[in-house]
């Protein structure tokens, strides 16, 4: 996907048992967003994210939305993540999550894509 079209993303990240939420924070934040917007070609939008704290086999549903304007209600989504061996108790899952496309058949209503100005990220 990362050579074709990525309308969605999001991250997040699953901390083991010793670690603290605060460190998920701190690989999330302030160095992954640039290389997932450099990875698709851009992305305007903040990349939206979840952690928690788990033992292995914890489930995370990773929040996305439209990477160019975050009020497109189409692309509002979560996919699940789930590792059944991770993550240990030292250690931390980190997951990045990228799509093609908006929901099937959404029908929430309001800004669409073809409206959206994307130039500050929201609308």
């Amino acid at each position: 996907i990362l050579d074709g079209h990525v309308e969605t993303y999001g991250k997040g990240a699953i901390v083991g048992s010793n670690g603290e939420l605060e460190h998920a924070g701190a690989i999330m934040h302030p160095k992954l967003g640039k290389p997932m917007r450099e990875a698709i070609g851009g992305g305007k939008s903040i990349i939206p994210s979840a952690k928690k704290s788990g033992p292995a086999g914890t489930s995370l549903d990773v929040p996305v939305h439209f990477k160019d304007a975050a009020f497109v209600r189409t692309h509002y989504g979560a996919m699940e993540v789930r590792i059944p061996d991770a993550p240990k108790c030292n250690e931390i899952v980190v997951a990045l999550v990228f799509s093609n496309g908006g929901r099937p058949h959404a029908r929430i209503g309001g800004l669409t894509m073809a409206e959206a100005k994307c130039e500050d990220g929201l609308r």
